[in-house]
C-alpha cells in the first residue's frame, strides 16, 4: 500500500458514499433508472447523452430534470471485530437535460452525468489528539454539449464535448509513522475537457442496437494536494475510460425490453488503482417498459457487476462503502396533454458485507443503500 493510501485509512466508516459502480450511478434519467440503467438503445429523455449521445437525435424537443436521492447505512470493523464503525447518511444527486430537434435530421442538446464519493467521520480509527475530524469529499460533474444526426431513418450518430469539473477535499489524514496529519488544504477544483461518441441503429420496427465510447479524461492536477496526499499518483484522479453496447426488443407495440453491457477502465486510473486496488467493472443491465395506458408506463430492471476491488483490499476502502454490486428498480411515467410528464423510481441495492482476506483480514463491511428518483419531462 501507497503512503496516500495508508493515510486514507485514518477514521471511522465513511458516512456517505453514491455510486453504485465504483463511484458512477447505475443509471442517468429518470426513465432509465427504471430500468437498471438499461438505455444505450433506449433513449427516453434529454439526459441521454450520458449513456449514447445518439440517443439524442431520437428523443425530440424536451426539457428534463431529475432528482436521485440516495439514502445509506453503513457497518464497518476495521483490522477486528473489537472495532466497529456505524454510519447513516442521505444525499441529493441532480440532473438536468435540454434537447431542441432542428429539423428533421439534426438537435443540438446538453445533458449532465454526476459521479462521486463523500465521506466524512465521527472517530477515528487512529486515535491521535494532533488531528483534526477526518473527513472528505470527492464530487465531479461531466456537462455534456451533444450534436446528434440522423444519417438515415434507422441510424442516428452523436457525439458530446465532455467538460468536467471536480472538487476535491480532505483533513485529519495522517501521515505514517509520525503524530502529525496531511496538511489541511481545504476545497480544491480541478478541470477536464474530453467527449464520447455513440451511434443508434435501428435495424428494424422492432429492434434496436446502440454504442458509446468515452476516453479518460485528464483532470488537471488539485493543487497543495499534489504535493502530499496525492503526491504518488501525480496530484490528479482522472476520470475512466468506458465504452458501452446495447440492444433494445419491442415485441408489441406497448412492450420494450433493453439489455446493455458496459466497460468502466478503472484499473487505468492511478488514484483508483493504486491508492484502493480498484479493478475495471463489466456492468450488465437488464430493463423493461411497459405502456399501460396511453397516460402510464411502468418499468422494472436489475443491474449486476463484480465489487470494484477484490477482498484482499478491504482495509484501503473501509471508507468508501459502495460496495453493493446488484440493484433491482421500478419506476413509472405519467404523461400530461399538455407534454409534461411526472416519472418515480426506486433502486434497491442488494445488501452487500465483503470480508477481508489476506492483508485486510479483520476488516469487513457491510452496506445497504438505495435510490428514489423524481423527474419532471416537457416536450415542446
Amino acid at each position: 500500500m501507497t503512503m496516500a493510501g495508508t493515510a486514507l485509512l485514518s477514521a471511522s466508516a465513511a458516512d456517505l458514499c453514491f455510486g453504485a459502480n465504483g463511484s458512477q450511478l447505475t443509471a442517468y434519467g429518470a426513465k432509465a433508472a427504471g430500468m437498471g440503467g438499461a438505455s444505450v438503445a433506449f433513449p427516453q429523455d434529454a439526459i441521454a447523452a450520458a449513456s449514447n449521445p445518439a440517443g439524442m437525435a431520437e428523443v425530440g424537443s424536451r426539457l428534463d430534470g431529475d432528482l436521485q436521492f440516495l439514502y445509506v447505512k453503513s457497518r464497518t470493523q476495521f483490522m477486528s471485530e473489537d472495532n466497529e464503525h456505524h454510519g447513516q447518511r442521505y444525499a441529493p444527486v441532480v440532473e438536468f437535460g435540454i434537447n431542441y430537434q432542428v429539423d428533421e435530421k439534426l438537435s443540438l442538446g446538453f445533458s449532465t452525468a454526476a459521479s462521486g464519493v463523500l465521506f466524512r467521520y465521527n472517530d477515528a480509527l487512529l486515535p491521535n489528539p494532533n488531528l483534526d475530524r477526518a473527513k472528505g469529499a470527492l464530487l465531479q460533474v461531466v456537462g455534456l454539449p451533444t450534436l446528434a444526426y440522423k444519417v438515415s431513418d434507422r441510424l442516428s450518430l452523436g457525439i458530446s464535448l465532455a467538460l468536467a469539473a471536480q472538487r476535491f477535499e480532505a483533513q485529519g489524514i495522517p501521515i505514517p509513522g509520525t503524530d502529525e496529519g496531511f496538511p489541511a488544504h481545504g476545497a480544491k477544483y480541478s478541470f477536464g475537457t474530453g467527449w464520447r461518441a455513440g451511434a443508434l441503429w435501428k435495424a428494424n420496427d422492432w429492434v434496436s442496437f446502440g454504442a458509446m465510447y468515452a476516453p479518460k479524461i485528464k483532470m488537471s492536477k488539485l493543487d497543495e494536494y499534489k504535493q502530499d496526499l496525492l503526491s504518488t499518483v501525480a496530484g490528479s484522479i482522472d476520470m475512466p475510460e468506458q465504452y458501452a453496447f446495447g440492444v433494445a426488443v419491442r415485441p408489441t407495440d406497448r412492450l420494450t425490453l433493453a439489455l446493455d453491457w458496459q466497460h468502466i477502465s478503472w484499473q487505468n486510473v492511478d488514484a483508483y488503482h493504486e491508492l484502493f486496488g480498484w479493478r475495471s467493472q463489466d456492468v450488465f443491465r437488464l430493463g423493461g417498459a411497459y405502456a399501460l395506458t396511453p397516460q402510464w408506463t411502468v418499468r422494472t430492471g436489475y443491474s449486476t457487476t463484480r465489487r470494484q476491488y477484490g477482498s484482499d483490499f478491504a482495509t484501503q476502502n473501509a471508507l468508501l462503502v459502495g460496495i453493493n454490486p446488484n440493484a433491482v428498480t421500478l419506476g413509472a411515467t405519467r404523461s400530461f396533454r399538455n407534454g409534461s410528464e411526472l416519472t418515480f423510481g426506486y433502486e434497491y441495492d442488494l445488501d452487500a458485507d465483503v470480508k477481508g482476506t489476506g492483508p485486510s483480514t479483520g476488516t469487513k463491511i457491510s452496506t445497504n443503500m438505495g435510490f428514489v428518483t423524481v423527474g419532471y419531462g416537457w416536450k415542446f
